[in-house]
């Protein structure tokens, strides 16, 4: 998938005038950037902005990005340049537990396209709530029998669920580029995707409590 949307372009480090490769510190004097914070996730680690990316490619820039905006690296530089790096690098992690969640990343990459938060549309796909709340009976008689075996069961209904919500939402993000010339179609795709990605956050939900029997047995 290509980008969607254009990422912030990395700019000359302000210490030795050369081009940035990464937006947050200059490889060559390892300078921080001060605009660093204000740039969304996926130019901040220097990745495409893009909902198919792996883990690998995620840690791999965070690693890459972290090395030198950690605060440590700039225990001896004055107190402004420390708290410059407490800032950058708590930007840093930030983004990278948000991208490093395909879900979490999906709602990010959602609100940049212009689509609504969870705050504000929870709604969900048709049907969808009369499954859980089905759903959500058994695992209460289960969990209040002590079936193991049907916690698991349950558990594994739940996973497959959840792992057919983000093929569709990763597939979404595959329709939202190929009909980002049409504005109603994006528009539509943008609210379908929220309304997967809010399934998504109820059956997340509905898994942890399939856990809660199984860690106090």
């Amino acid at each position: 998938m290509n980008d969607i949307g254009k990422p912030a372009v990395p700019t000359k480090c302000s210490r030795c005038d050369r081009l940035m490769a990464e937006v947050p510190v200059c490889d060559y004097c390892h300078w921080l950037n001060p605009a660093a914070t204000g740039v969304d996730y996926f130019s901040l680690l220097g990745l495409p902005r893009q909902f198919d990316l792996s883990a690998e490619q995620i840690t791999a820039k965070f690693l890459a990005v972290s090395r030198h905006t950690h605060p440590d690296f700039h225990s001896r530089e004055n107190p402004d340049s420390q708290q410059l790096a407490l800032r950058v690098s708590a930007a840093v992690n930030d983004a990278y537990r948000t991208l490093k969640d395909p879900a979490a990343r999906a709602a990010y990459l959602l609100e940049l396209l212009g689509g609504k938060s969870v705050e504000e549309d929870k709604s969900v796909p048709e049907g969808f709530l009369a499954t859980m709340m089905m759903m959500q009976e058994e695992i209460a008689d289960a969990r209040s029998a002590g079936n193991a075996a049907e916690l698991d069961r349950l558990r594994a209904v739940l996973q497959m669920q959840h792992d057919g919500l983000m093929r569709r939402v990763a597939g979404l993000f595959g329709e939202y580029q190929d009909a980002v010339a049409c504005q109603a179609i994006g528009t539509d795709t943008l609210q379908s995707m929220r309304k997967h990605l809010n399934a998504v956050s109820y059956v997340r939900k509905l898994l942890s409590q399939t856990n809660v029997q199984r860690t106090n047995e």
